[in-house]
């Protein structure tokens, strides 16, 4: 065995295995064999076949096989953090694909090894878009081979579809995936947190990146703080397959990782919950499936699905428990089975050789204490105790420096009981055409020990008559959060992780050609002599104690509309920023002499702040009482009061709980992502990484500290303190300086946390974190930060609040978010004022809506709340004119739909009886559940599918005051006492309308033309 000096901890290395070609006939045998020598801790491992074994005995006939919907990969970022887009291509062969792939603009570069390859491929990831033919059904393996065949692995995934006789393509049936330079798969882990097994066929070699099990949680941490956007719409949005994280990012924020170099010929194995990546090396031919064991039973109950799209794989997983954990089965259907799962285990078929190991230990403990082999428990020699000899099945450990250069140790073949499996049928590669990811499989439940399986798949889109229409919105959760002051008022916290803002959709779906990448601009433009008149409008509430006003909950509760969001799509990168021109408003307003601190413009979030302007003289007792007001209401820190609206505006429905930490000391989750306190510069990436401390505790939340001094709170991941250094007389960085009289210069207001910056100034942390230019030197410290980088145009822009008060711009405005919008906020007066700031993805750190842009939060319908209908009631429908009018219930019906799963992975659940053309549904009934049927769609063709079930829906026909009638669903009738969406109130026409006097207007109309 050839070891090395690792690069990540010990543990965590990539074996390599070069199983004889006897060990080699159980793949379910060997795959346990390898977690009993610890290779799951990985989360990755190499197999090397037998020699003179190969899955096919040519390739030169496939080069007529047709690739039927090739993507092309979009990529955008910088610095390490990416997003990809796939863009669907027409259809090509394998030949065609190879040709495109050799041409001088998709070629491979030169290079002198792996390492310079790798740096070309995170330096270019941008340019070039390259194509993947990826997810196409079928396998390359001749059916005569029965070692390692995709097609029948034969393992208890395997076992349990052979019961159901369902099959996911790319899950319980192979695909193929044919790669050029550049093609990458982004961070994710399987479906369902299944095994994988990859087998490249042949061309050039593929890297692949990977997190330990044991570290995934990490990853998706830092997933949620770099893309919070996505991480807000979609929970498990790294299921998506989109984001691309650079090693150099997780080396920065000390996630351990591995890479390892697949060549042609070679197996890898990726085992549940490893997170994985990686990219082409040129033009190649791989295979793909997942498998199970025992072990991955646990690794399936407590996997994270994606919520935000139906055709995500899900398997159900009563019938495993059922099957392999008997014991456990009543408390898992109790929902009380939440043993945590110990990666470091291996599968419980592992016994045979974790046994032969203890006993081998016992035997030669004093040879191996010489030996060269793995020093952690689960890589000891291991030996045959039936023949005495040494265990041929023994892996190569690899690191990232020799991964293309493997030493294969020769083995000697021992004598070994042979092990019996029931196999299942050979399993037929479904012929589709549609990627793995848009599968989902849920149980049908029927009791045991009879199974069946029922696959969810992608709703098809069909317009065809009213009765088909259907409706997808779906109401995000709402999570309860917490307060920290035991004397606080009741108080709300936001999750980050959801939202109820409606966001753009592009990132859960494959985009056509003609689908436009928006990317948000700050380019300048020419806005006229337009002025802002319309003002904020506050809302006030008095608080007796402290004699103060606040924005009220009605105010805050306002959110984004949907064409707001898309106006300025998070997820998308942009170019380098510039300032956006807020110079055209008159120089009436612009040049108002400046006004005194007591004499405010009856703002009423201003009053609060009298004593604090910068104009005023220094007075640490007032500033000392505001950060006192600051830290006792949610967030609690006076640096993640940055996004204060857009918390309560989230979460003004949840209710707080105290969260207290070691000796009581109170802890909340922070406001902030680590990615508002990362580097943005290019320079910067490139640069030698430096230690990152979030000083986060495992469950995301961070201790609040309050300053002894000035009494200002923060958490310790927003300001940078280690919690072990914290005591009752710990002071911020200010009051240790003695820098009392030392204000922001970024703004115009005192108070709140401040940290030095490199040319010996003062700046607000939260001001700071709102302009995307500074730069903060020390991550880990916050401190200290640059201010270089912000270019003069921002110090030029005036504050929309501000420019009432000073006669000359002063300080560092950002600016709206939307489109071209001028509109420019000091930070701090934009927290004070209740301007809705979000976080953003990155580059841009920070979402900022201007009042003209804030729009009322989207209604939801309450579907439990939705009564029925009765004949002769006044509704509200859509008219075949796309138009809202009041309408009479004129008849009450019910319909049965039937719902059935295409061929191709798509579904439909609003069929008519009579589209089942091969079967006569309306005397025979609908048929049996699973049993293949031929639909005539829409556009008159005939596609295969499976029948689901058949859905007795409550139908209204309504009358128009036209005469026209309509059959409608009940989700599509309003009640004339039910709050109606926007939507619908921006196209209600009301009684007057040409629409109710068409008699009228074609008799006015004829009498003219004659």
């Amino acid at each position: 065995m050839t070891t090395d000096t690792p690069d990540q901890t010990p543990n965590f290395r990539v074996m390599t295995f070069t199983p004889s070609k006897e060990e080699f006939k159980d793949f379910v045998r060997y795959v346990a064999f390898m977690e009993s020598q610890g290779a799951h801790r990985a989360g990755i491992a190499k197999i090397i076949p037998p020699k003179g074994w190969k899955p096919r005995n040519t390739y030169d006939d496939i080069d007529d096989l047709l690739i039927p919907a090739p993507i092309q990969q979009v990529v955008t970022g910088q610095s390490g953090l990416f997003t990809q887009y796939n863009i669907q291509k027409k259809p090509m062969t394998v030949l065609e694909f190879q040709k495109t792939s050799n041409l001088a603009k998709f070629c491979s570069p030169r290079y002198v090894d792996f390492d310079e390859l790798e740096r070309k491929f995170w330096k270019n990831l941008t340019f070039n878009p390259p194509l993947y033919g990826a997810d196409v059904s079928g396998t390359l393996f001749d059916p005569d081979v029965s070692e390692w065949n995709m097609a029948h692995l034969n393992t208890i995934l395997d076992t349990v579809e052979s019961e159901s006789a369902v099959k996911i393509k790319g899950v319980t049936t192979p695909c193929l995936y044919f790669g050029m330079w550049k093609s990458a798969f982004p961070w994710h882990t399987e479906d369902m947190n299944l095994y994988s097994i990859c087998y490249l066929h042949y061309g050039e070699p593929k890297s692949w990146y990977v997190v330990p099990p044991e570290h995934g949680r990490r990853l998706e941490r830092l997933a949620k703080g770099f893309f919070p956007g996505n991480a807000q719409s979609c929970e498990a949005f790294l299921r998506h397959k989109m984001t691309l994280i650079s090693p150099s990012i997780l080396k920065k924020y000390g996630i351990p990782y591995e890479k390892v170099t697949q060549e042609a010929g070679q197996f890898i194995v990726t085992f549940p919950f490893a997170y994985h990546a990686g990219f082409n090396h040129g033009f190649n031919c791989a295979e793909s499936t997942n498998f199970a064991t025992q072990r991955w039973i646990d690794y399936g109950k407590q996997a994270k699905l994606c919520s935000c799209r139906q055709d995500m794989v899900k398997i159900s997983m009563d019938a495993f428990v059922h099957k392999f954990q008997p014991d456990r089965y009543k408390l898992w259907k109790a929902g009380k089975d939440d043993t945590p799962i110990d990666h470091l285990k291996p599968t419980p078929e592992a016994a045979e050789f974790l046994k032969k190991e203890k006993t081998n230990r016992c035997k030669k403990i004093s040879s191996e204490a010489s030996s060269e082999e793995p020093t952690s428990p689960a890589q000891d020699k291991s030996s045959d105790p039936q023949s005495g000899k040494k265990h041929p099945l023994e892996p190569v450990q690899t690191s990232e420096e020799d991964s293309c250069d493997v030493r294969v140790k020769e083995a000697v073949e021992p004598e070994r009981p042979k092990l019996s499996m029931k196999s299942s049928p050979n399993k037929v590669p479904a012929a589709s055409a549609q990627p793995k990811s848009e599968r989902q499989l849920e149980k049908h439940i029927i009791p045991p020990p009879k199974w069946s399986f029922k696959a969810n798949k992608k709703t098809s889109s069909r317009q065809n008559s009213a009765r088909k229409d259907k409706n997808s919105g779906r109401a995000a959760d709402m999570s309860p959060l917490l307060p920290v002051e035991g004397n606080a008022e009741a108080s709300v916290e936001p999750r980050v992780e959801t939202s109820n803002i409606p966001v753009h959709k592009l990132f859960q779906r494959t985009l056509s050609p003609a689908d436009v990448l928006h990317v948000h601009s700050y380019a300048k433009g020419d806005y006229g002599e337009e002025i802002l008149v319309q003002e904020e409008e506050q809302a006030v509430r008095s608080d007796k104690k402290e004699d103060t006003k606040h924005v009220s909950r009605e105010q805050v509760a306002e959110v984004l509309p949907p064409n707001a969001e898309l106006e300025s799509n998070p997820d998308q990168l942009p170019r380098p920023p510039h300032i956006k021109d807020n110079s055209s408003e008159k120089d009436a307003l612009e040049e108002l002499p400046p006004v005194e601190a007591g004499t405010v413009e009856g703002d009423s979030w201003a009053k609060p702040l009298t004593h604090l302007w910068q104009s005023s003289p220094p007075n640490l007792k007032k500033e000392r009482e505001y950060n006192q007001r600051m830290g006792s209401k949610p967030p609690y820190c006076s640096i993640c009061m940055l996004f204060q609206t857009y918390q309560q505006a989230e979460c003004a429905s949840c209710v707080d709980s105290h969260v207290a930490g070691a000796g009581g000391r109170m802890q909340t989750k922070p406001l902030i992502p680590e990615m508002c306190f990362t580097i943005t510069t290019e320079e910067d990436a490139e640069s030698e990484e430096q230690p990152v401390a979030h000083y986060l505790e495992e469950d995301g939340t961070s201790l609040l500290v309050c300053c002894s001094q000035c009494s200002v709170w923060v958490h310790t991941s927003c300001y940078g303190v280690n919690p072990a250094s914290v005591s009752s007389e710990w002071k911020c960085a200010r009051c240790t300086a003695n820098a009392m009289n030392e204000s922001c210069c970024l703004c115009l207001l005192r108070g709140g946390a401040l940290h030095k910056t490199t040319n010996d100034k003062w700046v607000h942390v939260l001001c700071a974190v709102a302009v995307m230019e500074a730069r903060f030197v020390n991550i880990a410290e916050r401190s200290p930060v640059d201010l270089s980088g912000i270019p003069l145009q921002r110090f030029k822009l005036k504050c929309y609040y501000c420019k009432k008060r000073v006669k000359k711009a002063s300080g560092c405005c950002v600016q709206c978010s939307h489109g071209r919008c001028p509109t420019a906020y000091h930070p701090t007066c934009a927290q004070a004022a209740g301007v809705l700031m979000q976080p953003d993805d990155w580059p841009f750190v920070v979402h900022v809506t201007c009042c003209r842009h804030k729009g009322p939060a989207q209604i939801e319908r309450n579907k439990a709340a939705m009564h029925e209908l009765t004949v002769g009631q006044k509704v509200i429908c859509k008219h075949k004119n796309g138009r809202y009018y009041q309408c009479d219930v004129v008849q009450l019906s019910k319909e049965t739909f039937y719902e059935v799963n295409f061929d191709d992975g798509s579904f439909s659940d609003n069929l008519f009886p009579e589209d089942i053309v091969n079967q006569d549904c309306a005397q025979l009934g609908p048929p049996p559940q699973g049993e293949a049927v031929q639909v005539r769609w829409t556009d008159g063709l005939v596609y295969g599918a499976k029948f689901v079930a058949a859905h007795i829906i409550q139908m209204y026909l309504v009358e128009f005051e036209d005469g026209s009638q309509l059959t409608a669903k009940r989700d599509d009738v309003y009640t004339l006492d039910e709050e109606l969406p926007k939507r619908v109130k921006s196209r209600l026409v009301g009684s007057n309308s040409p629409l109710f006097n068409k008699p009228m207007l074609w008799h006015i109309i004829t009498q003219c033309c004659y």
